[in-house]
């Protein structure tokens, strides 16, 4: 396929890159680069063709400026509409023309060659009325690829977001404790994200909820207790509030006796 890019950002480029290595053409770049940069920039080498000549136009701008560049540029309607947003439903480029989707690679886009390196292992979600034509430049990626439901796709993204952003800001955390602990920081992080492998390992083998472990997981109320005594009032807030979200799992496991439940319960509603 010839594929067009309006925006050519940190998701863009990889995108742009790898279409083109198996073998679709960079069909027309618009963005806040020059046009002959933007192709340089998403590995195309010289431009070729137009936006208007491109089968599908890829809207790779920041996510609160899809709706105005959808817009900006009108499709025509044998044209199908792509964006790359794991929040906003195809329908937000709709504007463009009657045919749009919405594909969005479940990884994380850093440096281009580690983003070239991580996509063929990453999960794709897509969505919309031109879901196949999203789904066959999803297979060209090389990762799994899947349907989400339109009306759903928020939900989507805010568990994405819980187990993508906040594993860094508890890691960040764990650290923290680690550190006045009195472990050098650069070892903290180490040891901590060998421990979270490991926690994750458990979850691929035995699944949720038989992966948990810790003593949420074994009923200790009296060590629970304990390390919510021990913690400055931030971090207090936030282990309990993840004890609360952790006792119905415990409790699927089959591991909490109903006086082990309430007595966390207790502590993780104080109040």
């Amino acid at each position: 396929m010839r594929i067009g890019f309006v925006g050519c950002g940190a998701a863009g480029r990889p995108l742009g890159v790898a279409w083109r290595r198996k073998g679709h053409a960079i069909g027309g770049v618009r963005c806040r680069r020059t046009s002959a940069e933007a192709v340089r920039v998403l590995g195309a080498g010289v431009p070729d063709g137009s936006l208007e000549d491109a089968d599908v136009v890829v809207f790779a701008t920041p996510d609160d400026a899809l709706e105005s560049a959808a817009r900006e540029h009108a499709l025509r309607p044998e044209q199908v509409a792509l964006h790359l947003s794991g929040a906003h439903p195809s329908t937000v480029v709709a504007p463009t023309g009657p045919r749009a989707a919405g594909l969005h690679p479940l990884c994380a886009f850093a440096a281009l060659e580690t983003a070239l390196a991580t996509l063929p292992r990453a999960f794709v979600f897509v969505e919309g009325d031109a879901v196949e034509t999203a789904e066959r430049l999803a297979r060209d990626l090389g990762g799994r690829v899947s349907r989400i439901a339109t009306k759903d796709k928020l939900l989507y993204h805010a568990g994405a977001a819980i187990a993508a952003n906040y594993s860094v800001t508890l890691l960040s955390a764990a650290r923290d404790l680690f550190r006045k602990a009195g472990v050098e920081e650069g070892l903290a992080l180490e040891a901590l994200l060998q421990l979270m492998r490991s926690a994750l390992d458990g979850v691929a083998r035995a699944g949720i909820p038989k992966g948990l472990t810790g003593p949420a997981a074994r009923g200790d109320a009296s060590l629970v207790a304990r390390h919510a005594a021990a913690l400055p009032e931030d971090l207090r807030r936030l282990y309990l509030v993840l004890l609360d979200a952790t006792i119905p799992i415990a409790r699927a496991k089959g591991a909490l006796s109903p006086e082990a439940e309430a007595a966390l319960r207790r502590l993780s509603r104080p109040d």
